[in-house]
C-alpha cells in the first residue's frame, strides 16, 4: 500500500559527513532512469559549488559541505553531541512528477522543496539534493539539516515530528504545485482505495491511550517495579532507560494503516527555556508515567502497608498492655481486699480476746469477792463482841419490864 503522504520518512544522523557523501557523492544507485547520482541541488545558510553558468552545481563535495556543518557545530553548547544532522525524504507520487522529462521535473521539484524548507526551516543549514536513482526510478529529495543552527542554538526535535511535516507539505503542495508546474495537484491520497481493516488498526494516539490504561491496570495489581516491567513484557510492551536510567522510553510493535510497526513513546519530556524558565513543549505519556514517579507509588504503597502492619502491631502491643495493667489492677485489688479482711479479722480475734479476758477478770473477781464472804461470815465473833451482845439484850429486856 502506498504511504498516503509524501515525506516518507525523516531520521537522526550521528556523522553528517557520512550522510553528505552518501547523498551527493555515492554512485548512482540504479541507472534506469539516469545515471546521475544528484539531478538538482540547493540550500539555506550554506555555501554551494556551482557551475560556469553561475548557477547551483548539482555535483557537490560533501567533504566541504561538512566542513560548513562542522563549523556551526563547534557554536553550539556541545559541540561533541551525538547527533549531528537531521535528514527527510521527500518521495513525489507518479501522478505529480511522472519522470518524462527528468531535467524540467527535477527543477520543479527542487522548488517545491525550497519554498516548504524556506517556510519551516529557514533558520537552519540545510543542503537539498533531488534525484532519481532509486530502483522505482521516483522522483525524491533529500534534506541534510544541522542540528545547530547558525546561531548556535539546537534545532528542537519536535519540529521533525512526521505527522506535522507530512501535513505541512501537504499544504505545500495544495498551494505552490500548481503554480510551479502549471497542473493541478490531486492528492494521491483520494485515489487511494480505502483497507477492509481499517477500523482494526492502531493510530500512535489509541496506542498511547491504550498504553496509559494497561499501566495503571498493571500498577494495582503489582507491588514493585520488577514485577511492574515483568507484567508489561508480558503484555508485549518493553521499556529502555534513557538519561542514565532516569526516565524511560516504553515499545510496543502494533497493527497500524502502515503496516506492523514499532511504535514507542517518551515517559515524559518538556522542554524549557533555559532563561525564562518558560515551558515551551511538552512530551509523552504524561509526568504520573516516568520512573521516578512510579517508583515512588510502590514506595508510597509499602510505607502504607508497613504503617498498617505497624498500627496493628501497636494495637496488639496496647491491648497486651491494657491486659497486662487490668491484671494488676486486680492483683492490686484482691490484695487490698485480702489486707481489709486480714485486717478485720485480726481486729475481731483481738476484740474477742480481750472480751475474754474481761470476763474471765470479773469471773475472778466474784469468785474472790465469795471466798471473801464466806470466809467473814464463818469467822468467830470476838469476845468483847459477845460480850455486848450479851449486855445488850439484858438491856432490852429489863427496859421492857418483868416477865408475867
Amino acid at each position: 500500500m502506498k504511504v498516503p503522504m509524501s515525506i516518507l520518512q525523516t531520521h537522526t544522523c550521528q556523522s553528517s559527513y557520512n550522510r553528505l557523501r552518501y547523498v551527493f557523492n555515492k554512485p548512482a544507485h540504479s541507472y534506469q532512469k539516469t545515471d546521475k547520482r544528484v539531478l538538482a541541488a540547493s540550500g539555506f545558510n550554506i555555501k554551494m559549488l556551482h557551475n560556469s553558468g553561475g548557477c547551483i552545481s548539482s555535483v557537490q563535495n560533501g567533504a566541504y559541505l561538512e566542513k560548513q556543518f562542522r563549523t556551526v557545530l563547534k557554536r553550539a553548547h556541545n559541540p561533541h553531541r551525538r547527533y549531528q544532522a537531521q535528514t527527510m525524504i521527500i518521495s513525489f507520487d507518479p501522478s505529480e512528477f511522472d519522470t518524462s522529462d527528468l531535467k524540467a521535473q527535477s527543477q520543479q521539484a527542487l522548488q517545491l522543496v525550497q519554498h516548504y524548507v524556506r517556510k519551516h526551516f529557514a533558520d537552519c543549514q540545510s543542503a537539498i539534493a533531488v534525484q532519481s536513482d532509486g530502483e522505482g526510478g521516483k522522483l525524491h529529495a533529500h534534506v541534510v539539516m544541522n542540528t545547530i543552527k547558525p546561531n548556535g542554538k539546537t534545532v528542537p526535535t519536535n519540529r521533525f515530528n512526521i505527522n506535522k511535516l507530512r501535513k505541512d507539505f501537504d499544504e505545500e503542495m495544495q498551494t505552490s504545485y500548481q503554480k510551479v508546474t502549471g497542473r493541478q495537484w490531486t492528492n494521491p491520497i483520494h485515489n487511494q482505495p480505502k483497507r477492509k481493516d481499517i477500523h482494526n488498526l492502531t493510530t500512535k494516539s489509541e496506542w498511547q491511550q491504550q498504553l496509559k490504561k494497561l499501566i495503571n491496570q498493571i500498577k494495582v495489581k503489582v507491588t514493585n517495579i520488577t514485577d511492574f516491567l515483568h507484567q508489561l513484557e508480558q503484555r508485549g510492551v518493553t521499556v529502555t532507560e534513557r538519561q542514565k536510567g532516569k526516565s524511560w522510553t516504553y515499545h510496543q510493535v502494533v497493527n497500524t494503516k502502515d503496516g506492523v510497526k514499532e511504535l514507542k513513546v517518551r515517559d515524559f519530556y518538556q522542554r524549557v527555556d533555559k532563561q525564562t524558565g518558560e515551558i515551551k513543549s511538552s512530551r509523552g505519556l504524561g509526568q504520573s508515567f516516568t520512573k521516578s514517579e512510579i517508583e515512588q507509588y510502590f514506595n508510597r504503597n509499602k510505607e502504607k502497608e508497613n504503617q498498617y502492619y505497624d498500627r496493628r502491631e501497636d494495637n496488639g502491643l496496647e491491648k497486651v498492655k491494657t491486659m497486662a495493667a487490668d491484671a494488676r489492677a486486680r492483683v492490686r485489688q484482691q490484695r487490698r481486699i485480702n489486707e481489709v479482711a486480714q485486717q478485720r479479722l485480726e481486729k475481731a480475734t483481738h476484740d474477742e480476746e480481750r472480751k475474754a479476758a474481761k470476763q474471765k477478770a470479773r469471773l475472778f473477781d466474784q469468785k474472790q469477792h465469795e471466798t471473801r464472804r464466806t470466809a467473814k461470815f464463818n469467822q468467830p465473833a470476838p469476845k468483847t463482841q459477845r460480850q455486848g451482845g450479851q449486855e445488850q439484850r439484858r438491856s432490852s429486856k429489863e427496859a421492857e419490864g418483868p416477865e408475867f
